[in-house]
């Protein structure tokens, strides 16, 4: 039987090789020498190190390799659309990555073999607002993620995202070959039941950033359709250069399939919420000891929970947060995907993950925060405190951002039910922060 192969490319330095076998339906993925010589390498995932351990099975390195790369996918239609436009099975991964590998999340290029980067036609393909104005009303018709009869986005997530290069006038560009996108454009969902979602995005990146977590840049486009667009931490621009960071999110560094990215990863249902597999804040903060700065990053780590409480973002799931690669270690990255979902009466309000063992935001108390901060590790005279600091924060900075001028009226009185929803559960929070410390847990 024949295997099929796909390089892997961080800039223009081999890294490794992907495999497919189709005898035995297994992948494995191969470092080159060259790379893991260099003093500047590192492994993609802490979950493929350079040398796999002498007792690992095919079959196991196998599964390790498919859910690093699955991770990498868009989820949902976007899936289906990318699919479809290529003629090939949803769950057909390497042929998926084989159309998509090029331009993904982080710095990693998965090429056929023999393709170098460097020898790759570079295609710049501007964007016009009248055009993607026309387009964002045509979704029904025509995929989003479909330009040119070509798929143009290989982001995970549900929602409708396309990645854009950025010049210096502000104009939009789809680019292809060696030329990399600089950020991410998120239009309004399809869904009636997502209202204003560009404006919400928008107001909780802005608010995280006052409240000391730092967040993805962010900008509204009107093109007259609100859009958000979102700056990539996975790139830094060098004049008309871009170059590519790699990043990996929490499921890769974790090990676990995109499947698990919810704590219960069966769903809520009686016979299986107790089935608890999935990404949980205690997995989450035991990724601290693999970053650089192991006290600053569980730092982040509390104030980014603590935020998801406040702002009611009950999918706050293990897709949203991600980690920089660097030599040595992890740091993470800026904070993305923030939504007040709770305002939102139709959409699922339990949480992605439990603080403590509470699901409900309606029912955390000082209970359920002080198994938190055990579960964790966290002293709970330090979550006090930060709990602390940022409702004083929190109360100081919702009317500024109330008025800034980015938003238009009808978005402004969905952006006060969420400054009413934090300042209330702020007020909660104040309450259950006093008696944390006091809470003996059997």
């Amino acid at each position: 039987m024949t295997t099929h192969s796909l390089s892997a490319w961080i800039g223009e330095q081999p890294v490794g090789t992907l495999s497919y076998h189709d005898d035995t339906g297994r992948f494995s993925f191969e470092y080159e020498q060259t790379w893991i010589t260099n003093s500047d390498a590192y492994p993609i995932s802490p979950a493929l190190p350079f040398q796999r351990p002498e007792n690992q099975t095919d079959e196991l390195h196998s599964v390790n390799v498919r859910r690093f790369f699955e991770n990498l996918l868009p989820e949902g239609k976007a899936l289906e659309d990318a699919a479809a436009a290529h003629t090939i099975s949803k769950g057909n991964l390497f042929g998926l990555l084989r159309w998509l590998g090029q331009e993904s999340t982080g710095a990693l290029a998965l090429l056929p073999e023999g393709t170098l980067p460097a020898r790759l036609e570079p295609i710049v393909r501007e964007v016009t607002f009248e055009e993607l104005s026309e387009r964002i009303h045509d979704r029904a018709n025509r995929p989003f993620n479909v330009w040119d009869g070509r798929i143009r986005m290989s982001i995970a997530g549900y929602q409708d995202k396309l990645a854009v290069y950025v010049d210096e006038e502000g104009k939009l560009f789809l680019v292809e070959g060696p030329l990399a996108s600089t950020h991410i454009l998120k239009p309004e969902p399809m869904n009636p039941k997502l209202s204003r979602l560009v404006a919400n995005e928008h107001f909780c990146l802005k608010l995280a950033s006052t409240l000391g977590i730092p967040s993805a840049e962010v900008e509204i486009l009107r093109v007259p359709e609100p859009v958000l667009m979102v700056k990539r931490f996975d790139r830094i621009k060098h004049n008309r250069h871009v170059e590519r960071l790699h990043a990996v999110d929490s499921c890769q560094v974790l090990n676990l399939s995109v499947n698990h990215k919810y704590e219960r990863n069966f769903g809520s249902g009686r016979d299986v919420a107790n089935i608890r597999d999935g990404v949980s804040f205690e997995k989450l903060f035991s990724i601290a000891p693999l970053t650089h700065t192991q006290a600053a990053t569980r730092m982040a780590m509390i104030r980014w929970a603590i935020l998801q409480y406040l702002i009611g973002n009950s999918d706050a799931h293990g897709k949203n947060i991600s980690f920089l690669v660097e030599p040595g270690g992890l740091r993470l990255a800026p904070a993305y995907d923030l939504v007040s979902v709770c305002i939102y009466p139709d959409i699922e309000h339990e949480f992605a993950m439990a603080i403590g063992d509470e699901f409900d935001m309606t029912k955390v108390r000082a209970f359920d925060w002080a198994d938190f901060s055990d579960r964790c590790g966290i002293e709970r005279r330090l979550l006090v405190r930060e709990m602390n600091r940022m409702i004083k924060a929190l109360r100081i900075q919702l009317p500024a951002l109330l008025s800034l001028p980015n938003y238009i009226e009808e978005e402004r009185a969905m952006l006060q039910k969420i400054s009413d929803l934090a300042l209330q559960q702020a007020e909660r929070l104040e309450i259950d922060a006093k008696m944390i410390a006091k809470v003996i847990i059997e």
